[in-house]
């Protein structure tokens, strides 16, 4: 396990996360995740993911079916755009958790990035343990 530093485009946001891209990430086919190009990697602990500048500044995206309580939030850099990291309190997948986006790890190396395993979740189809039926177009 590492600490990988990350960041939104404009520099507002600063964060660290414990772990490690060699554990495996996972990309979905759900339609929030087709269109932010989502890639996470869910940390061990939540714990390990810390905001060390901005954290004034994050919004949160708002859920399409107006719950105002989604079990997952997704945080982004409102001045750029930025996706930064989704964080929530899903029974299923073993209670609280983050993930943060990969695309903002300042120092996820291209070997990493490239060795590191996908799991393409079938979001789309509410199936999401198992794996999508088609990915090319992800």
């Amino acid at each position: 396990m590492k600490t990988y530093h990350g960041s939104c485009f404009c520099g507002a946001v600063a964060s660290e996360a414990d772990g490690d891209l060699a554990d495996g990430t996972m990309r979905c086919n759900c339609r929030f995740c087709r269109k932010t190009r989502y890639w996470e990697m869910r940390l061990p602990a939540p714990d390990g993911f810390r905001v060390i500048q901005g954290a004034e500044l994050v919004a949160v995206t708002p859920p399409s079916d107006g719950n105002d309580d989604p079990p997952i939030r997704n945080i982004f850099c409102p001045k750029c755009g930025t996706r930064l990291w989704s964080q929530g309190d899903i029974e299923e997948m073993g209670g609280r958790f983050v993930q943060v986006f990969v695309p903002a790890l300042d120092d996820a190396t291209e070997a990493e990035l490239i060795a590191a395993p996908v799991f393409w979740a079938d979001g789309a189809h509410d199936n999401w343990w198992n794996p999508a039926p088609e990915t090319r177009h992800l």
